[in-house]
């Protein structure tokens, strides 16, 4: 189960920066997948945040994405706080 908050939390200030300055819709580097599974706990541990759009193979050439409820995490303003 993922843990989408958790997940956030857990990023590094400069990958959460690059994530946002990029966009809800980016294509997502290598470095940028093995950010998110670390965060995630591991190698492999990001894949239920973030899907493959497109073909499946060759696996080289797969474009990752952030799933649709991670990126409105993401990029939807929180509460106003003032």
């Amino acid at each position: 189960m993922v843990n989408i908050p958790g997940l956030i939390n857990s990023l590094l200030p400069q990958d959460l920066d690059r994530l946002q300055q990029q966009g809800p819709d980016q294509v997502l580097d290598l470095a940028m997948v093995e950010a998110i599974d670390r965060a995630a706990g591991g190698p492999g541990e990001g894949r239920g945040y973030y899907v493959v759009k497109g073909s499946l193979e060759p696996r080289e050439l797969r474009n990752y994405y952030l799933r649709e409820d991670v990126a409105a995490a993401l990029f939807t303003p929180g509460p106003d706080t003032d």
